[in-house]
């Protein structure tokens, strides 16, 4: 009994650290994304509090897309991410909560309150893989899940 035991528990560990290599990296690279865009976007919502002349863009740019802040004209912050480890699509401003391709330049103001200017009330959409994943709020603030 002890031996049948001690088995189950040797295949329980194996099958918990050998889980990882078959899973794929698919799921670990949208968390990635997910998390670096919602850290750009709240560090450029708090670097317009007070200032304003604070702009996010969202651009594609061959096969990647680039997220970048931009702080009284000057880029502040720019992360790259490849198109082809995630789907990264995002609805028109001010557009409701659908997410499209991104063809052209997407570019979100900030005011001095750290609000989005000409955004409708239900936010900005930012979508992966498909899937509603983020929402920037008309008040600025960027969180986890799909735009109301």
């Amino acid at each position: 009994m002890v031996e049948l035991v001690s088995v189950i528990l040797l295949i329980t560990i194996v099958v918990a650290f050998g889980r990882g290599r078959f899973i794929g990296s698919g799921d670990f690279d949208e968390l990635i994304h997910r998390n670096t865009i919602l850290s750009l976007s709240r560090a450029t919502q708090q670097a317009a509090l007070s200032r304003g002349s604070v702009t996010l863009e969202i651009e594609a740019i061959g096969s990647n897309l680039v997220l970048s802040s931009i702080v009284s004209g000057a880029v502040s912050t720019t992360r790259s991410f490849p198109t082809n480890e995630v789907a990264i699509t995002a609805g028109p401003a001010g557009s409701g909560t659908t997410c499209g391709s991104i063809s052209s330049t997407i570019t979100l103001n900030f005011d001095s309150a750290g609000e989005i200017e000409a955004v409708d009330d239900d936010g900005f959409p930012i979508c992966l893989n498909g899937q509603s994943s983020l929402c920037i709020s008309p008040a600025g603030f960027a969180h986890q899940g799909a735009c109301r």
